[in-house]
C-alpha cells in the first residue's frame, strides 16, 4: 500500500472511531441538558471558538506558505508553540473583559462558565498549530492520535459522570474545555520544539503573512458558525438547540473529505504546479463522491436517527438538516480546492470570495429567521455555502485550466474507493499483529500514492 493510500485509511479509520466516540458524547449531553441547555452549551462554545478565529491572525496559513524554505521548518515549530499560547492568552482575557464591560454585547447563560470556556482558546490555537506542522511533516498519525485520545477523554468522563447521576452543564464545560488541552500535549510531545529555535523575524513575517489571509479565514468561519449567534438573537435557546444538532450531525459528514485534504496537504504545498494542480483534481473528484455519499446517507437516516437517538424533543432537527445537505456537500467536495489555493499567495482574492459570501449569508439570516425560523437559518446557510463553493471552483478552473467536466467524479473513484475499503477492512483485521515499525508515523522514502488518474 502507498504512503498516501495508508494515511488515507488510517486516518479514516480514525475518524470513523472519533465519529462513533462524538455520536455518543451528543447523545449523552443532548439527553440530559435538553434543547434550551444544550442551547446554552452551544453558544458558550460557538463563542469561545468565534473568539478563537477572530484572533487567531491566520498564523496556522502563514506557516503553510512558509513551510516551503527547510531552513525555516525548527523555527516555524518554535514559533508555534510561543505564538500559540501567547495569542491564545490574549484573546482569552480580551472576550472575558468585553463580557464583563457589557453583557448584552455577549449575552451569556453564566460568566464564571464563559470564562472556563476561554481557557480552551490557548490550548486550541497551541494544538492547532503544531498539529499543523505536523500535518506538513506528514506526521497524520500523530494528529490522529491527539485527536481520538480528546475523544475519548471527553466521551468517557461524560458517560461517567451520567451514570453517576453528576452530568450537569458546568462539567459538560469543563471537560470541552480538557479535552482541547489533550491534542496539544500530544503534539507538543512529538514535536519537541526548541525554544532556541525560535526566530523574531520569521514570526513577523508570520504574522503579517497571517494578517492578509486572517479576513477570509475569519470569514470563512463565521459563515459556517455566525447562523448559530443570529439565531441566538432572533430567536430562543431552544431553537438554537435543535439547529445545532443538525448542524453538529452534518458536520460529521465532512471527516472522509478533511480526512483526504489532511493527508495530501504537504504534497500540494510542496510540489510543483502542474503535480499540485493533478493531485487537487484528483482529491477533488474523490472528496466530491464521499460527500455524496455521506450527506445522503445522513439525510436518510436523520428522520429515523434523531427522534431515536436524542428523543422525541428533537425532531424539530431532521428539516434544518436536510436543509443544509447541498452546502454541506458543496464545501466537502472543494475542500482540497480551499488548500490549493493558499499555493497562489493571493490572499486578497480569498477573502474577498469568503467575505461576501459571509455578508450575504448575514443579511438573508437577518430577513428570514424572523420569518422561517431554524429552515430558514439553515437554507441561508446552504445557499452560502454552495456560493463559496462556486467561486472557489470557478478561481481554481481559471488559474490552471483544468475543464469543469474533469473535477466530475466517475468510475475510477468507485474503483479506488472501493481498493481503500477493502485495505481497511484488512488493516483492522491485522491491526494486533502489526510490528511496531508498521506503525511509526513519518513519511517513507519511496514514491507517495493518490488517488486514481
Amino acid at each position: 500500500m502507498s504512503v498516501s493510500a495508508r494515511q488515507a485509511s488510517h486516518t479514516m479509520l480514525t475518524c470513523a472511531a472519533k465519529f462513533a466516540l462524538g455520536a455518543l458524547s451528543t447523545v449523552v449531553v443532548t439527553r440530559e441538558l435538553g434543547p434550551e441547555r444544550r442551547g446554552a452549551y452551544i453558544v458558550l462554545v460557538t463563542i469561545a471558538t468565534v473568539a478563537l478565529i477572530l484572533a487567531h491572525l491566520s498564523i496556522e496559513s502563514a506557516h503553510t506558505s512558509l513551510w516551503s524554505r527547510e531552513a525555516d521548518r525548527r523555527a516555524v515549530a518554535a514559533n508555534a508553540l510561543l505564538l500559540g499560547l501567547g495569542m491564545g492568552g490574549a484573546c482569552a482575557a480580551g472576550t472575558a473583559l468585553a463580557a464583563a464591560l457589557d453583557p448584552s454585547v455577549l449575552p451569556v447563560p453564566g460568566y464564571g462558565l464563559l470564562l472556563v470556556a476561554l481557557l480552551s482558546i490557548p490550548c486550541n490555537l497551541s494544538g492547532t498549530l503544531l498539529n499543523n506542522v505536523l500535518v506538513l511533516s506528514g506526521r497524520i498519525g500523530v494528529v490522529n492520535w491527539g485527536g481520538l485520545l480528546a475523544v475519548g477523554v471527553y466521551c468517557g468522563t461524560l458517560v461517567l459522570l451520567t451514570m453517576a447521576g453528576m452530568l450537569t452543564l458546568g462539567w459538560v464545560i469543563v471537560m470541552w474545555t480538557l479535552s482541547a488541552a489533550v491534542p496539544a500535549a500530544v503534539a507538543m510531545t512529538a514535536v519537541r520544539p526548541r525554544l532556541r529555535d525560535r526566530d523574531t523575524v520569521l514570526a513577523r513575517r508570520a504574522l503579517a503573512m497571517g494578517l492578509r489571509y486572517h479576513p477570509g479565514c475569519v470569514s470563512l468561519y463565521l459563515l459556517l458558525r455566525v447562523d448559530v449567534l443570529i439565531l441566538n438573537a432572533l430567536a430562543s435557546r431552544t431553537a438554537v438547540g435543535l439547529y445545532s444538532v443538525a448542524v453538529m450531525l452534518m458536520d460529521l459528514t465532512r471527516t472522509a473529505a478533511d480526512s483526504i485534504a489532511q493527508v495530501t496537504l504537504h504534497q500540494q504545498m510542496g510540489g510543483d504546479h502542474d503535480s499540485a494542480t493533478a493531485l487537487t483534481v484528483r482529491t477533488t473528484r474523490l472528496a466530491t463522491l464521499l460527500a455524496v455519499g455521506s450527506v445522503g446517507l445522513m439525510c436518510a437516516a436523520a428522520p429515523f436517527l434523531i427522534p431515536i437517538v436524542y428523543g422525541p424533543a428533537f425532531a424539530g432537527s431532521v428539516s434544518p438538516l436536510l436543509a443544509l445537505a447541498p452546502g454541506l456537500v458543496a464545501l466537502s467536495a472543494t475542500r482540497t480546492l480551499g488548500s490549493f489555493l493558499l499555493r497562489l499567495h493571493r490572499p486578497l482574492v480569498a477573502s474577498g470570495l469568503a467575505f461576501g459570501a459571509l455578508v450575504a449569508n448575514v443579511a438573508l439570516n437577518l430577513l428570514l429567521i424572523p420569518v422561517w425560523g431554524i429552515v430558514g437559518c439553515a437554507v441561508v446557510s446552504s445557499a452560502g455555502y454552495c456560493a463559496l463553493a462556486a467561486l472557489q471552483t470557478v478561481w481554481f478552473v481559471r488559474v490552471t485550466g483544468v475543464p469543469y467536466r474533469r473535477l466530475v467524479p466517475g468510475p475510477a473513484e468507485l474503483r479506488y474507493l472501493a481498493v481503500v475499503s477493502a485495505r481497511l477492512v484488512g488493516a483492522v483485521a491485522t491491526s494486533s499483529r502489526r510490528t511496531p515499525a508498521r506503525q511509526q508515523d513519518g513519511v517513507r522514502t519511496g514514491r507517495t500514492g493518490g488517488p486514481p488518474d
